[in-house]
Order: structure tokens, then C-alpha cells, then sequence
């Protein structure tokens, strides 16, 4: 069974093509008007033209990021606190009916703004949502923060004019190669390859399952953490609770980088001789225990779990699939899986969405096709979508797959 996955790493990116930033500290906020605003008294707002005192914070942010929801409120309240002296513009690419959804849910004082374009973010060179830019009474950009920097002692410094660390992450110019990443031509029968960041190169993982040479026996990824790599060769589908941590190794050794701090990601190939396929995965366990700075083997614990199951009296809403092939992607939005089983719906997107692994105890069997709808990507979000399909998840505590991570005496 084919499988065509789309996998998206370390943030939701909003895709635009790579170029340089036309704006950044210091500019002068661009002559255009903020559209689409939801819960202003005005529908457009022209800042560069604003004939007041005020600081404006625009966050970039999205109904389909989880972890903007908790900014937003932060930034709600933040507001509150300097009242008359800063207001918040919320701009994402979010339809009018997704604002509302969000607003009915959390009214806010916080402007809801729409560009589907990225026209701003674009110019900014952002790489990724949950990031802020502030502008002064002389409609300058002053700061470029990650949203979750914002608080009361940064908004004091920039009201008395100190300069603010840069903290946004922003989007490096990709480099365009026609040629091999790695250097694996069909000529040879197994290679790998392990090496530091790329700079210019998105981070992403690639699965070579239909390569007329390379099918099944190869896979690569491209700047990511140890953390995700020990993750996918031992098949682990949530991220924390199944990985532990000993002899003094952190989560930061194994999961953590920062924007400006890129030694904590990796470029890996591997390539496998024919017949091998089936052992990719070990090979590579071998492998990365041999060559990154923390190792990792697998036992298994009772632990926290959610279990997916029907929910009593509902009408069940998946369709048997009749599709010749198999097809799975996800984003805040919500899930679509066509020819996927009960099984997959809860390993790679539920447990991804709920921060537990979700284990399928529904009973059913076969292929289906699943499609859910997320109106906001918070707890209650996903568990209203997994309702409407007529599954509801519960709080279990079950033995599961563990990583272990720890450190070789050398």
C-alpha cells in the first residue's frame, strides 16, 4: 500500500517563496492599510496614517496554531494592563467565519485582521507564526520579538525607548541545488551520512517509498533535532511523554534549538543495500547511537494515554473507503485520511494534536476515509472535531513505547 504523508516540522510555516526581508528593526512602517479587521471600529486601518500616541503590536498568528491561543490571551491581558498606550492587531490568514468561530468562543479587544496574501509577513521575513513586530508613535518598527517573549517588562522598555533583542525568527534565502543533498547517486548499493545545520535549507524530512532506484531504502531529513530523529526510527508518535531522560541529559540536549543557535540540528541520510529495507530503521538506530552526542534504546512503561473509542449513542460519520490508494495530511485545520485505519488516525495525527499518545480501541476495522474540521486548535477544538465523527477520546493509563536517553561514557 502506497502511503503519501505530508510532514511538517519544528512549526506550521506559513509557505511563501524565500527572499530577503524587506523590513526589520529600524524601518519605517510600509505605506499600506491592515484589511479586514473583525472587531474594530473600523473594517481597514491605515497605521501608517494613525494620528495618536500609541504603540501597536501586529502578531502573526493563526486560529490553527495551538500554541498562538495562549499568546492571544497573554496579549489580551497585557493590553488591559497598558490601556491608552499599546493596542494589539491579530493578523493571520484566517477566513471571516474562523474569526467569528474564535471570537463567539473568546471575545477579545484584540483586532482580528486578515491577509491571505502574507503580504506583511512576507516583507518582514518571518519563518513562522507566533512572532510580533512593534511599532512607535513614529510609525517605526522597534521591535521583532517571538510573541511568547512579550510581557509586562519588555512592553516597560519599549515605552521608555530601550532597544529589545531581537528574538523573531526569520526565513532564511533557500538555496536552490539540482544535485544530490547528500551526494547518493544509483550507483551505490548503501551509504550515510550525518552532518551539522544547512544553512538555506528548510527543515523537512523526505521518505523515498516510490524512487524507481532508491524505493523503500532510503530516507533523509534536514535540520532537525536528535529528538526527532530517535523519534521516527522507533516509531514514537508523541512528542515528551514517551521519551525519558537520564544521567544528566535534558530535554534541551535532545529537542531544544534555538533561532539563533542552529548546533542542535542535524542533516541524516541513509541509504540501505537491496533486500534490507525491511531494516532501515535499525540500521539507522545503530547508527545514530554511534554518532550523535546523546544515545536512546527503547523499553516500555505504563503511562498517561488517551484511548479513542465510539462514542456511546452517536451515529458513526466515517466512510468505509473504496480509494485504490492511501493518502494522509494534517494541519490546524484539521485531519484528511483517505484509505487510513482507526489506528493511524490516532497515532499520527491525535497523538501529535493532544499531547498524549492516543492508543485505538474503537474495535473497527479496515480502511476509512477521515476528515475532520478544526475551528480552533486548542483541547476542545480537536475534541469537538473527533465528536463530530462519532469517537470520543478517554483518559487511560496504558503500557506503551519508551525512549530512553542518556549519554556513553566515552
Amino acid at each position: 500500500m502506497k502511503k503519501f504523508i505530508t510532514i511538517a516540522l519544528l512549526f506550521y510555516v506559513l509557505q511563501a517563496t524565500a527572499q530577503e526581508p524587506l523590513l526589520t528593526t529600524g524601518s519605517a512602517f510600509p505605506d499600506m492599510v491592515i484589511n479586514n479587521i473583525s472587531n474594530a471600529p473600523v473594517k481597514e486601518f491605515y497605521l501608517g496614517k494613525a494620528k495618536d500616541n500609541k504603540f501597536y503590536i501586529l502578531n502573526f498568528w493563526g486560529t490553527w496554531c495551538s500554541p498562538c491561543i495562549p499568546e492571544m490571551d497573554s496579549l489580551a491581558k497585557l493590553q488591559q494592563q497598558f490601556a491608552g498606550k499599546i493596542q494589539v492587531i491579530a493578523v493571520s490568514d484566517d477566513n471571516e467565519a474562523r474569526k467569528k468561530k474564535y471570537l463567539q468562543n473568546k471575545p477579545s479587544a484584540i483586532w482580528l485582521a486578515t491577509d491571505t496574501s502574507y503580504t506583511l509577513y512576507n516583507m518582514l521575513g518571518l519563518a513562522y507564526v507566533g512572532q510580533s513586530i512593534i511599532v512607535n508613535p513614529a510609525k517605526r518598527i522597534v521591535a521583532m520579538v517571538r510573541t511568547d517573549s512579550i510581557n509586562a517588562q519588555l512592553l516597560q522598555a519599549v515605552l521608555k525607548g530601550d532597544t529589545v533583542k531581537m528574538s523573531a525568527g526569520i526565513k532564511e534565502t533557500l538555496i536552490a541545488s539540482g544535485k544530490d543533498e547528500f551526494g547518493v547517486d544509483s550507483l551505490m548499493p548503501h551509504s550515510f551520512t550525518i552532518r551539522g545545520y544547512k544553512k538555506g535549507q528548510r527543515s523537512m524530512g523526505k521518505l523515498y517509498w516510490d524512487h524507481p532506484v532508491y524505493g523503500n531504502r532510503r530516507a533523509s531529513w534536514f535540520n532537525v533535532t536528535i529528538g526527532l530523529l530517535y523519534r521516527a526510527v522507533y516509531g514514537i508518535k508523541s512528542y515528551g511523554k514517551q521519551e525519558l531522560y537520564e544521567g544528566g541529559v535534558t530535554e534541551a540536549d535532545v529537542n531544544g534549538h534555538d533561532n539563533n543557535d542552529k548546533s542542535a540540528l542535524y542533516c541524516v541520510d541513509i541509504l540501505v543495500p537491496p533486500g534490507k529495507e525491511d531494516s532501515l530503521h535499525s540500521i539507522l538506530r545503530q547508527y545514530l547511537n554511534n554518532h550523535l552526542p546523546v544515545q536512546a534504546r527503547p523499553e516500555k512503561k505504563v503511562i498517561p494515554v488517551y484511548v479513542l473509542k465510539q462514542k456511546p449513542g452517536a451515529t458513526l460519520t466515517i466512510m468505509p473507503s473504496v480509494a485504490a490508494t492511501s493518502s494522509m495530511g494534517f494541519s490546524g485545520r484539521g485531519y484528511t485520511g483517505t484509505k487510513v485505519t482507526l489506528k493511524d488516525f490516532a497515532d499520527n495525527y491525535l497523538s501529535n494534536e493532544l499531547g498524549l499518545p492516543v492508543v485505538d480501541e474503537t474495535g473497527l476495522a479496515g480502511y476509512y476515509d477521515i476528515k475532520t474540521d478544526v475551528e480552533q486548535r486548542d483541547f476542545a477544538g480537536i475534541i469537538k472535531s473527533i465528536e463530530a465523527l462519532g469517537l470520543v477520546v478517554e483518559k487511560a493509563e496504558r503500557e506503551m513505547p519508551v525512549i530512553v536517553y542518556y549519554k556513553l561514557n566515552k
